[in-house]
């Protein structure tokens, strides 16, 4: 028998390697140019745009590798189907599940690899793309502007710079106007119709480049007076070492960039919010209510309007805050599931890709990479729809994350079950409505 596990074992090693990697340069390809449009356009430096690109890698591992094994399984069994090595096995009498017994042990070994690899290591890859993303976007000047469009921005160096018009493509600003504050006389004022702005030397040095602009001051001495020039074409020299740009090192982790450990801690913290919410608001009930008893026994007979008022809007807010509180948990417990049940769909594709691959009876790549993405899309889309609705608080998120490996699962154990017994997949009553 372990001859035989062996045999097995070998004919999955080169079709799962090959789509592995088939399946992580596919994923890898947007990524990479995206990488490019960042060295090629925006000047960043292939250094940090390689390092961005190594950090996406986990994302896509943990995607691939269940992938991979969906399509050797398939691949490996149609070959042994196709070669009559089941049936022979069958006729020495091993049956077609202990033929796939060394693959659930490789698909177990497999699947708690991949939810250590998801504890571990995905959390701080993300992070480290997040914020290698997040500081190379601050070093395209156009970038950092759009958000700040039409809105004076102060403390530039000795500046305060007014952009009405941003095109991040091009890096080309429109409409500028600048404001030199400095020795406390009247502002110079600047205004061009066009220019762009380098972030040098980290960030810590720009240099503004105006065209077809004008210049205006006003005589400290003489109000009256005021200095009139125009210009084709200006260059502005500010240094600000406070704006340098760094690799930021953020502490701020979002569900994705957090361990399980961290993430059940938050949970534990949500909740123990909640709970003290959900005791303020009922002293605050109980003292309101203290309140209008004593009222009733006063000649007024009232408990005063603004005290009502408070009350109510107090309580209001603990129910919104509350209710964050509830949506970031569900949030919080569809990762931590997650990080579980797509491992675990290693062992799910092994149960459905197995039968699956000795039914085919065929040989090539097309078509178990054909199978393997639909059965992988229709489980993707099973788990973005229970994830959308775990989120919003419709489901439970173990119920979500779990339902599609419990529903392939099951069909899996179906599937081996009447292949072992030599079976057909259509049920008998069907069977007989198509005669």
């Amino acid at each position: 028998m372990t001859v035989l596990y062996r045999y097995v074992l070998k004919e999955h090693v080169g079709p799962f390697l090959l789509a592995f990697l088939l399946i992580v340069f596919v994923l890898l390809t947007d990524v990479g140019l995206q990488a490019m449009d960042q060295v090629l356009s925006k000047g960043v430096a292939p250094a940090l745009a390689g390092q961005l690109l190594f950090f996406n890698l986990a994302w896509i591992i943990a995607l691939a590798v269940p992938m991979a094994v969906l399509v050797a399984v398939l691949m490996a069994f149609a070959r042994l189907s196709s070669d009559n090595e089941v049936l022979a096995a069958k006729a020495c009498g091993v049956g077609f599940h202990q033929v796939l017994a060394p693959v659930l042990l490789g698909a177990g070994l497999l699947t708690a690899l991949m939810i250590v690899f998801n504890d571990r290591v995905l959390p701080d890859w993300n992070l480290q793309a997040r914020n290698l993303a997040t500081s190379l976007r601050r070093r395209k000047a156009a970038v950092v502007l759009k958000q700040l469009e039409g809105i004076v921005i102060q403390d530039i160096g000795t500046y305060s710079l007014l952009v009405r018009h941003v095109d991040r493509e091009k890096n080309r600003l429109g409409d500028i106007t600048i404001y030199d504050t400095r020795g406390g006389e009247p502002p110079l004022t600047v205004h061009a119709q066009s220019g762009r702005l380098e972030l040098l030397g980290d960030g810590a040095y720009m240099r503004l480049w105006l065209e077809h602009g004008e210049i205006l001051r006003i005589d400290a001495k003489e109000p009256q007076r005021v200095l009139h020039a125009t210009f084709a074409r200006q260059v502005l020299h500010v240094h600000d070492p406070e704006r340098a740009f760094r690799l930021r090192d953020s502490a701020y982790r979002s569900d994705r960039e957090m361990d399980i450990g961290s993430m059940r801690a938050a949970v534990s913290q949500r909740r123990d919010e909640i709970r003290t919410s959900e005791l303020q608001m009922d002293s605050l009930v109980a003292w309101y209510l203290q309140k209008l008893e004593t009222a009733t026994q006063t000649p007024d007979g009232g408990v005063p309007l603004a005290d009502s008022e408070r009350v109510r809007a107090e309580l209001e807010r603990h129910q919104r805050l509350n209710e964050s509180r509830v949506q970031r948990i569900d949030q919080l417990r569809v990762e931590i599931h997650k990080k579980f049940s797509i491992p675990v769909a290693c062992i799910v594709f092994v149960l459905t890709g197995a039968p699956l691959g000795a039914a085919i009876r065929r040989r090539g790549v097309t078509v178990s990479v054909g199978i393997s993405l639909a059965f992988f899309w229709i489980y993707w889309m099973f788990l973005i729809g229970g994830e959308e609705l775990a989120d919003r608080g419709f489901v439970d998120p173990a119920v979500s994350m779990w339902a599609p490996d419990v529903l392939f699962g099951l069909l899996g154990f179906y599937l081996v079950r009447q292949t072992t017994m030599d079976r057909s997949w259509i049920p008998r009553w069907q069977r007989g409505q198509r005669r």
